[in-house]
């Protein structure tokens, strides 16, 4: 049996990422905090592919939770084969204006939530002396990039990307993978198609094609990378209409 925690999967791209997971024969750990009517409606649907899948709940956002979340997984499953690091939640506001909590808000689900799960999940990964995390991104924050109006969102980020690359190193003697997807926005309420190279915003189904390339056991070589999902979008980058 193979295993999977999908952070953040009761809507959204987390509860299609574990569908996926579902049909690809993983039994789905679906993750919530506050929407538990979302997370119920999906994990029955997922558990029509994949029976044994369960829905918990925690703040990822606090280390006592995860640590309770996984030890949870543990004794009803026994493993974790699979963690997506998918919770962040996403501010487009000046920066002048953005609130301390709101700026503390967007570093703790962003970057603290990716940290103190992972190193729950990883405490049974070295057990198993297998697994990989795929923590999920934004296009750019590989980069130094000033973003006035999501400030506190893109240092969030960007810690991830250090945090993937450093576990990566340190994890890979123990058999695991940690690897990053960084797509381009998919909120179409701030960008224009127009604002795109390729025409249009990331979808779900294109960081989903990315997460299923970057766990395929054929690519076990590929450990520590940040894969941009963007369509040659940039940040910052206006393109000529």
């Amino acid at each position: 049996m193979k295993v999977a925690v999908v952070t953040g999967s009761a809507k959204g791209l987390g509860r299609d990422i574990a569908m996926v997971l579902a049909k690809d024969g993983y039994t789905v750990v679906l993750h919530y905090l506050h929407s538990a009517d979302d997370a119920k409606k999906a994990l029955d649907e997922i558990k029509e592919v994949s029976p044994d899948s369960i829905m918990v709940k925690a703040n990822v956002t606090s280390d006592s939770d995860t640590e309770k979340m996984v030890g949870e997984v543990e004794e009803k499953l026994g493993r974790i084969d699979l963690l997506v690091n998918n919770v962040g939640n996403f501010l487009y506001k000046e920066f002048a204006k953005t609130t301390n909590s709101e700026f503390r808000n967007m570093i703790e689900s962003n970057l603290y939530s990716t940290l103190y799960v992972s190193r729950a999940a990883l405490s049974l990964m070295r057990k198993q002396k297998s697994g990989q995390i795929i923590n999920i991104g934004a296009v750019g924050c590989e980069r130094l990039i000033i973003r006035e109006m999501s400030t506190p969102y893109f240092l969030g980020k960007t810690g991830v990307y250090v945090l993937t690359k450093v576990m990566a190193a340190d994890e890979a003697k123990h058999g695991i993978r940690i690897n990053m997807i960084s797509p381009a926005s998919m909120a179409a309420d701030i960008f224009k198609a127009s604002d795109f190279p390729s025409g249009r915003p990331a979808t779900h189904a294109d960081v989903i094609r990315a997460l299923m390339f970057l766990i395929s056991p054929e690519n076990s070589y590929i450990n520590g990378a940040n894969l941009e999902v963007s369509g040659a979008f940039v940040p910052g980058m206006k393109i000529d209409e």
